[in-house]
């Protein structure tokens, strides 16, 4: 049975032989009305609390499952980075390793090729001194046989002659090799 406080303070009695004091009865229904009107007041102010924290209640829930999900894509996403990088560094470890061998393989090589070019230098060199040991020798004969006749003293001279100028016709990178590749 809900009583209201203004039931309460309405509410009248029968009177009887040898009956409550009405004044103190009124008094008393009086107070309570009070307290009455004082407990709803603040049964209504609680339940407005308890909607307000409800809503708040609410909002916190849904900001903390926004958070986690922020959290786990964070996690997700540094994790794929961090798998994205182990890859990258694998790849450029890779290359690195790559570009070392063809570095290695190429110098190996230019190593050959200059090699092969000294051996043809010194080759030209030797051939170059027999020319000119040669020629040296046409001359020594010819110093020493005083006696040949001007014709062949022309020979031979026109002879060396054209022996030096094939030993001049060497390319000029060729003789500025010969000149730097040591014996």
């Amino acid at each position: 049975m809900n009583l209201s406080p203004n039931e309460i303070l309405e509410k009248e009695f029968r009177s009887r032989f040898r009956g409550y004091d009405p004044e103190e009865v009124d008094s008393f229904l009086e107070k309570v009305s009070e307290i009455m009107t004082s407990l709803i007041k603040e049964k209504n102010a609680l339940k407005d609390q308890l909607i307000a924290y409800k809503s708040q209640l609410e909002k916190m829930k849904k900001k903390e499952e926004e958070f986690r999900e922020a959290l786990t894509s964070a996690h997700k996403l540094s994790e794929k980075m961090r798998s994205q990088a182990e890859k990258d560094v694998e790849l450029m470890h890779e290359r690195a390793k790559l570009d070392a061998e063809r570095i290695v393989a190429d110098a190996h090589q230019e190593a050959v090729q200059l090699e092969e070019r000294i051996m043809g230098l010194r080759h030209i060199q030797r051939e170059a001194a027999y020319k000119i040991r040669s020629v040296l020798d046409g001359y020594l004969r010819v110093i020493d046989e005083e006696a040949l006749p001007p014709e062949e003293v022309d020979q031979a001279i026109n002879l060396a002659a054209s022996e030096m100028r094939a030993i001049q016709e060497i390319p000029g990178d060729l003789s500025e090799e010969m000149n730097n590749v040591e014996c």
